[in-house]
């Protein structure tokens, strides 16, 4: 494995590294991710030659592609003066000049010169994460001159040339080019000991917003809420934003973009019982974790029925021989294995994905009729001894909160309202009214109480004790790591406590 690893990463450095030197005639042999998958590519070199002059330097190398030449954008286009820019949300590259706006649309044979559709013979790809658009096409577009000369295997870009196109543009021609898929996978860079925080992002914009820059110290993975299945027909709903996925990668983490069903069971029903919409969702969602430079997914399905259990497996056999095959990584979330859970299926979970996140909360839900603890200790303890009997402990993650629920229960017992609080927020409140706060030996977890409104309010607390237990729990049952529920809930030393146990 740790060979598969090491020649998987010597031949993206190929890919990714500038290229000199090239001479006539050379094959380029090497591997490229484009389309949902890993592709052997080979055949002969092609080179670029502006305004007379060979271009040396490449942040991948042109590709022939369906007979025509591609390139990076930024590879060649700079050299004309022209500024590129790239829209995460509509896939689009545009470059311009003085005169010229050429839109071009990631996996569309039709880009735009001035509003004005133009009709190319191969769609721009995005391949090893750089975008990869047609040069003729593009170039003309821009008023250049280009020729091919399959002799030399040379583009000839003669730039300031009066020459537009319209209509049906001829790519720049090459031969000799063959490919086929090969599947590589190999493990995380970090597999044992994982700390992993899932993101709330409520928007496409909210990627980018202050709070989503606070670096987490020692963190290993982050997951943003980007995905949602919004339909039985699989339509994959993403507001994922790349520079999220830079800004995280620059500060160390791992990127685990999480997908729901949209916790409904109808829609859930529908798109596990049609091959067609679980093809659509599983080639959607590898195209946007290719797109994003992103290092895996967790699948987070809740709320399916019952008969469903066995279509949820055949998808995540699915999806995960997909995603392995790209050597990203799966994770799933799934409930405690409780009787009334067994559609979840945990045991066959581990065996298909990487990690199996146990969501050990709530134990007592916001629309229960009693107060509770979220995840009393001795609970969460209970359902750990279990799932360790039916799954390899190195692959389940303790899943914890960093929020507990403030009850508002009435004389008679009944819950009047209950709201989510985070850890420094349940604090607040309970000094703020006045509250003692006592250690509560039942549930492992400090408790406080005070009347308000003719109720009483009962909280019992996530701080640094339970939060102390529950690392400790997570260490006694060999746990593969932890993660929290959820990024802005915790308080300031929560992450020097964690790392304490998990460095």
């Amino acid at each position: 494995m740790k060979k598969a690893v090491f020649c998987l990463l010597i031949l993206i450095a190929v890919c990714l590294m500038p290229v000199y030197g090239f001479c006539a005639n050379d094959i380029i042999r090497t591997r490229l991710n484009y389309n949902g998958s890993m592709h052997d590519y080979e055949a002969e070199a092609v080179y670029i030659s502006i305004n007379g002059e060979s271009l040396n330097s490449y942040n991948i190398i042109p590709l022939v592609m369906n007979d025509s030449v591609l390139v990076c954008a930024r590879d060649v286009f700079e050299y004309l003066d022209c500024s590129i820019s790239w829209d995460d949300k509509s896939r689009e590259v545009t470059v311009k000049n003085d005169e010229t706006v050429i839109v071009i649309p990631i996996g569309s044979k039709t880009i735009y010169k001035n509003g004005s559709p133009l009709t190319v013979n191969t769609a721009s790809m995005i391949v090893n994460g750089y975008t990869m658009i047609p040069v003729r096409a593009v170039a003309e577009g821009l008023g250049a001159q280009v020729s091919f000369d399959n002799s030399t295997r040379v583009v000839n870009i003669i730039y300031n040339a009066s020459k537009g196109s319209s209509g049906t543009v001829k790519e720049a021609v090459a031969e000799t080019t063959t490919e086929k898929n090969t599947p590589v996978f190999s493990t995380p860079k970090k597999t044992k000991g994982l700390k992993i925080l899932w993101d709330t992002i409520s928007s496409y914009e909210s990627n980018d917003s202050d709070s989503k820059r606070i670096p987490v110290e020692g963190l290993d993975v982050i997951c943003p809420t980007w995905f949602e299945i919004t339909d039985g027909s699989g339509t994959v709903k993403s507001i994922a934003k790349k520079s999220y996925a830079e800004w995280a990668h620059s500060e160390g983490y791992e990127v685990w973009g999480l997908v729901t069903n949209s916790f409904d069971p109808a829609i859930t029903t529908a798109f596990l019982n049609s091959e067609a919409a679980v093809d659509k969702i599983i080639t959607d969602l590898l195209g946007y974790c290719v797109d994003m430079g992103i290092d895996g997914i967790n699948v987070d399905f809740e709320t399916i029925y019952s008969d469903d259990g066995d279509a949820y497996v055949e998808f995540m056999k699915k999806l995960a021989d997909a995603f392995h095959e790209m050597n990203l990584t799966v994770s799933v979330d799934t409930f405690v294995p409780a009787a009334y859970n067994e559609k979840y299926h945990m045991a066959d979970m581990g065996e298909i994905c990487d990690y199996v996140i146990m969501m050990a909360y709530d134990e007592h839900y916001s629309t229960d009729t009693t107060a509770g603890s979220v995840s009393s200790l001795p609970w969460a303890e209970s359902w750990l001894e279990e799932a360790v009997k039916i799954m390899d402990s190195d692959k389940l993650i303790f899943g914890c909160p960093f929020y507990t629920r403030a009850w508002h229960v009435t004389s008679a017992g009944y819950i009047a309202a209950n709201n989510a609080y985070g850890m420094d927020s349940a604090q607040k409140l309970l000094a703020d009214n006045g509250a003692e706060v006592v250690y509560d030996e039942e549930t492992g977890q400090n408790y406080g109480e005070y009347p308000y409104g003719g109720n009483t309010v009962k909280i019992w607390l996530e701080d640094e004790t339970s939060l102390r237990a529950r690392l400790e729990l997570s260490q006694k049952y060999g746990c593969g790591g932890v993660s929290f529920w959820r990024r802005g809930f915790e308080n300031s030393g929560a992450w020097d406590i964690i790392n304490q146990y998990y460095n």
